[in-house]
């Protein structure tokens, strides 16, 4: 990764500023504008929203998974999520949200002044959805086939004279197991480019330089994570939606969290998440179907990408 700029300059313009290298930041101007693209990390979804070339606002705040934007008389700001995860504003007359093709847009105009937050959430868009700030929202699951009861074996009729054989009772219809909901499949972070600040650079180009700065030190950290992950031995059987406390499960979690297509920690419990990611990595490698299901393609799959 080249950095654009020295490291040195930076600092001294950091430190000049006062401007905390946290998860959540502020900055506050008459009439800020943002002669070039910029962009806003937010950790807590995690995200980097594009901030499109033009916009004129008071003050921006970003958090870990809102961005409060104070806009003039005449105000707007138009922000992009690459990963086209929902956006609402409050309220919601400010800003108006569409699903395109390879973002979620949330323009933000007003003819007064006033203070609207921008929630972004962890939803895919769904295409041709969005529209007055509330956002798409994906598509309905199928609901769940319930499997068959196996029916009962009759018990033999005595023979005469003989000993009656006990009668054989049926097993327990089986309960169906319902399919997991459907959610978004999690769209790993990737390396952006970081913007050059010049010798005298504004507020909203140091912040920009910290927040591109920011995501990359996450996306390496989880290259990392992915490099430090234990070598172990091949998986040699089926796993799917339902096993509980699996030890292969929790193998898997930790594979799909090293390459990026889990968050959170290895429960060894095969569920709704893990079924996502899965079938993220499913879409990834070209198997088919995709289903979410750890089977033979799969797993042949994930052994390779482990050198097994």
């Amino acid at each position: 990764m080249k950095i654009t700029f020295r490291a040195r300059l930076l600092t001294a313009l950091v430190l000049g500023l006062g401007i905390s290298l946290a998860a959540s930041s502020a900055w506050a101007a008459n009439d800020l504008t943002f002669p070039e693209t910029s962009y806003f990390y937010l950790s807590g979804v995690p995200e980097t929203l594009t901030v499109q070339a033009g916009g004129v606002v008071d003050s921006v705040t970003v958090g870990t998974t809102t961005v409060d934007v104070t806009l003039g008389a005449g105000g707007s700001l138009t922000l992009k999520s690459p990963s086209r995860y929902v956006m609402t504003a409050s309220p919601t007359a400010v800003g108006t949200g569409s699903c395109e093709p390879s973002t979620y847009n949330m323009v933000l105009a007003s003819a007064t002044t006033q203070t609207v937050t921008v929630t972004v959430s962890s939803t895919t868009c769904s295409a041709g959805g969005g529209g007055g700030g509330g956002g798409a929202l994906p598509a309905p699951s199928p609901s769940p086939s319930p499997s068959p009861s196996p029916a009962a074996s009759p018990s033999p009729s005595p023979s005469p004279g003989a000993s009656p054989s006990p009668s054989v009772s049926p097993s327990p219809s089986p309960s169906a197991s319902p399919s997991p909901s459907a959610s978004p499949s999690p769209t790993p972070l990737a390396l952006v480019p970081i913007p050059a600040v010049p010798a005298n650079p504004t507020t909203a180009q140091i912040q920009a330089a910290i927040t591109a700065i920011q995501n990359n030190i996450a996306v390496l950290l989880a290259e990392l994570a992915k490099i430090q992950t234990p070598t172990v031995g091949a998986f040699n059987q089926d796993l799917f939606y339902g096993l509980w406390n699996n030890a292969d499960v929790k193998r898997l979690q930790e594979f799909l969290i090293g390459k990026g297509y889990l968050t959170g920690s290895a429960t060894g419990n095969y569920y709704t998440k893990t079924v996502e990611a899965v079938k993220a990595y499913q879409t990834a490698k070209n198997i088919t179907p995709i289903n979410g299901r750890f089977g033979p393609k799969t797993r042949a799959a994930v052994n390779q990408d482990l050198g097994l």
